[in-house]
């Protein structure tokens, strides 16, 4: 077992592990490297190629999907046919979740976290009994998901997952099976093993067996995919599981400076579920650490870009600076600021316009009715948000009209006071500027408490919601005309879009996960609050070290710099600079 902290140089160790290994007469056909990426198995494969003759190409590098996926194709007689792609998958969990009576459009990202669920559960094998649906009700999770496994298996079907737990049974009922591939590949090697989880440390342990020839490396501190079912334990008991296993630290940080070095060790430090490491840096002291407490967000990415303009002013490149945050939806009011000044840049994830979410659109809806601008679209959208029991029927003319409606319920005098309300409501959003009426729309008129009530009906998560309405707040208090705050919503996706450009060119926005591999010189790290890291539903000790080792990964990616940004106000609420802080400065 190889512990290889970041900038440790882990890639060089397998692919001199490989190397030894056919100095001492191994067959290189014998020899399995397992990745978690098709890049980090093609990267490593290439790497390995430089250094070996045209015997060394026989080795077998692939992810752990595809490996699987290759035994199981000579075993059942199964194509690329047979993986369901990912718009099917969308499709099919469209259908199940309307079974289930659940209003997905609240969250755009619903179903990509829907099947996060799933894959988690599935990667846990045995042990998913104990899993609990953070989306939506338990037992609605199970038969979502006891009728997606039987819509695959009528279509002879496999997803990622499906790929394991197959490749996992084929093992256990077929023993001949199981020991052709023990014969064929007697010695593997793993990389980033802190990633793995429970069903595929069961099928690479039956394949290793009798010789039990394993060699993994990885970094119990930058195990940060919990979420998707990577188990950090599994690491942790390695040497239980092998008692003669041999433990090697890399402990030579080749990457950063030691200030950089030795605030990272300080915040990981605080973990207990972790080996413990004394990491050094090789490149010695002359790094910087800055830290920048902001009144708000506004002029926290005032300063990220003043900061940014003077590094390139001063000739660092583009490609070696980053900005990397908790979650995509803070960045949004940063990305329109780098548009606006015109400053390249390239988004590694695909981040979604704020206002093209359900919630967004409900409150852009309210605004166009007001201005006398809506569509019967907006009208039906926000007619009963929040209930007032108005039918389809009564807007089933293509020109409808609040005078018809009206005539539609004359003999309700109930519901003649509920439009008059209705009405009102809109009159008063019209004069109002722009944050204003979003306030009126979110308090007032009690659409706020609509979501809140459509919470314990739907998987609606209700943080997510107020960060959006917030967010909206706070653009909006620089357009209080509507009609101006109107056409900046319009393009500001059309922006967006746009800025995931070439990634060899500008700056780089990513997440902390999405960093992790990566190095730049200069990292700049934003919005570094409570609540935001850690997270604020990260409640549990287990939660926590998990936000401490994200946090971690993100300041190791740095080779010269890191900034850190915090602010003492967002959208109008006090906030306290991250304890993660206080913790890399002890």
């Amino acid at each position: 077992m190889v512990l290889a902290g970041p900038g440790s140089g882990k890639t060089t160790v397998i692919t001199h592990r490989i190397m030894h290994l056919l100095s001492i007469g191994v067959p290189p056909d014998k020899i399995l490297v397992i990745t978690f990426t098709r890049d980090a198995a093609t990267e490593m494969e290439a790497r390995f190629k430089k250094l070996s003759s045209e015997t060394g190409s026989q080795v077998t590098f692939g992810t752990f999907h595809s490996i699987f996926f290759f035994i199981l194709r000579l075993r059942y007689d199964l194509s690329f046919k047979n993986i369901i792609t990912d718009r099917n998958k969308a499709l099919l969990l469209r259908e199940l979740t309307s079974r289930e009576h659940i209003d997905s459009s609240y969250d755009t990202d619903f179903f990509r976290l829907l099947l996060s669920e799933i894959s988690k559960y599935k990667s846990l094998g045995e042990e998913s009994t104990s899993f609990r649906s953070k989306l939506i009700e338990n037992e609605k999770f199970l038969r979502i998901l006891s009728s997606y496994q039987s819509e695959l298996k009528a279509q002879r079907l496999l997803d990622f997952d499906d790929m394991l737990l197959l490749c996992h049974e084929l093992f256990i009922k077929e023993p001949e099976e199981r020991k052709l591939w023990q014969n064929k590949f007697s010695f593997i090697l793993v990389d980033e093993f802190q990633d793995i989880n429970p069903v595929q440390y069961k099928i690479v342990r039956m394949l290793a067996e009798p010789e039990n020839n394993l060699f993994i490396v990885g970094d119990d501190d930058q195990s940060i995919y919990r979420f998707r079912g990577a188990e950090p334990s599994i690491m942790l008991g390695f040497e239980r599981d092998y008692p003669g296993a041999v433990r090697i630290l890399l402990s030579n940080n080749y990457r950063s400076k030691s200030e950089i070095v030795n605030f990272a060790k300080n915040v990981i430090d605080r973990n207990r579920l972790r080996f413990k490491k004394d990491i050094k840096a090789v490149k010695g002291p002359g790094g910087t650490t800055l830290y920048y407490k902001a009144d708000n967000t506004k002029s926290e990415y005032t300063q990220v870009i003043s900061n940014i303009k003077k590094e390139l002013k001063a000739g660092v490149p583009s490609g070696e600076i980053a900005v990397l945050f908790r979650t995509e939806t803070v960045i949004q009011p940063l990305i329109a600021e780098l548009n606006r000044l015109q400053i390249p840049f390239s988004l590694k994830n695909n981040v979604k316009s704020i206002y093209e979410s359900s919630t967004a659109e409900d409150i852009i809806s309210y605004i166009r009715l007001s201005m006398n601008m809506g569509s019967r679209a907006d009208f039906l959208r926000i007619m009963n948000k929040p209930l007032r029991y108005i039918s389809r029927k009564a807007v089933a003319e293509r020109a409808m009209s609040f005078e018809k409606l009206k005539k539609y319920y004359s003999r309700s005098s109930g519901m003649q006071r509920t439009i008059d309300m209705f009405l009102h409501d809109l009159q008063v959003v019209r004069k109002l500027p722009t944050v204003a009426a979003i306030i009126y729309i979110r308090k007032k008129i009690g659409y706020e408490d609509y979501l809140e009530a459509c919470r314990k009906e739907n998987h609606v998560n209700p943080e997510k919601l107020h960060d959006i309405m917030d967010e909206m707040e706070e653009s909006a208090k620089a357009l209080p005309d509507k009609m101006k705050w109107l056409r900046y919503v319009e393009s500001y996706g059309d922006e967006l879009r746009k800025s995931k450009a070439d990634p060899a060119e500008g700056i780089r926005l990513m997440t902390f996960h999405s960093s992790k591999g990566l190095e730049f010189d200069i990292v700049h790290l934003i919005d570094i609050n409570e609540g935001i890291v850690p997270y604020s539903k990260a409640v549990t000790p287990e939660d926590l070290e998990e936000e401490r080792r994200a946090f971690y990964v993100a300041l190791t990616r740095a080779r010269k710099e890191f900034h850190i940004y915090f602010t003492e106000q967002r959208y109008s609420k006090h906030c306290s600079p991250s304890r993660f802080i206080s913790e890399g400065l002890k």
